[in-house]
């Protein structure tokens, strides 16, 4: 491998490290879910620096023997500032960046087309932030390879009735029919909610975000959804210990 790389990529990550410096975490195009160290970026104000949501090219330094990356430069294409401006916003894009690592990258490229579309999206349709974190767990799921059609029973292979309300598999991490179901009442999706993700789970991401929603449909669905992103990612999420996210935002 070239010791001078580049990537497109998204900061999901930054901690501090050592007295002046940082290292990030990096969803990237090429390479994966990368940590990166970034030299006096706490300090300098010549250093390169690139904080939680930053979308851009990213040039890094990689060193064979140990293995690890060292930013050299960035040519950033979104800063996404405006996120951190609104409690609601950020939250939801800290939210996102978790689920990126709980899933440890995954396909790659197709994991940083979805955190960018939704970070740009958070910028410039803050009010459908709902369902846009909504779209963004329903295709990160897809993307898991982990989305069971929502037609049949991914167990028993039984055809759905048209009003039935669907149960869910905790082994499957999938929701079937009240017979082969593990968890109670909890992940209960009623035929409504059905319809919306099996009507959206063909569309892109962007088309998705835009399909109309009641308000009591969204934070339905949006419930729902955070409790199957924690199934999906193996325990405790962080951003969902608040409550915040599953009020409305």
């Amino acid at each position: 491998m070239e010791r001078n790389v580049s990537s497109l990529a998204i900061v999901v990550h930054s901690q501090r490290y050592g007295q002046l410096h940082r290292k990030l975490k990096l969803l990237t195009v090429d390479f994966g879910l990368i940590d990166v160290v970034s030299y006096g970026a706490r300090k300098s104000v010549k250093a390169v620096k690139a904080e939680v949501f930053v979308d851009g090219q990213f040039f890094l330094y990689y060193n064979p023997v140990k293995k690890s990356y060292t930013l050299s430069d960035v040519q950033v294409v979104a800063t996404h500032d405006e996120i951190r401006s609104d409690l609601g916003a950020t939250y939801a894009a800290l939210f996102f960046c978790e689920m990126i690592m709980k899933t440890h990258g995954g396909d790659s490229p197709q994991q940083y087309d979805l955190m960018s579309k939704a970070l740009d999206m958070l910028v410039s349709h803050r009010m459908l932030a709902n369902r846009i974190l909504i779209q963004f767990v329903w295709k990160l799921i897809a993307i898991c390879g982990l989305q069971s059609g929502l037609e049949r029973c991914p167990i028993c292979d039984r055809l759905y009735e048209s009003n039935e309300i669907l149960s869910f598999n905790a082994q499957l991490s999938a929701p079937c029919c009240s017979d082969c179901a593990t968890l109670d009442s909890a992940m209960m999706l009623p035929p409504g909610a059905r319809k919306y993700l099996s009507v959206t789970a063909s569309m892109d991401f962007v088309s998705a975000v835009f399909v109309a929603l009641s308000d009591t449909a969204t934070l339905r669905i949006k419930n729902y959804l955070l409790r199957y992103a924690a199934i999906v990612s193996g325990g405790a999420l962080k951003t969902l210990s608040g409550g915040l996210l599953q009020t409305e935002l």
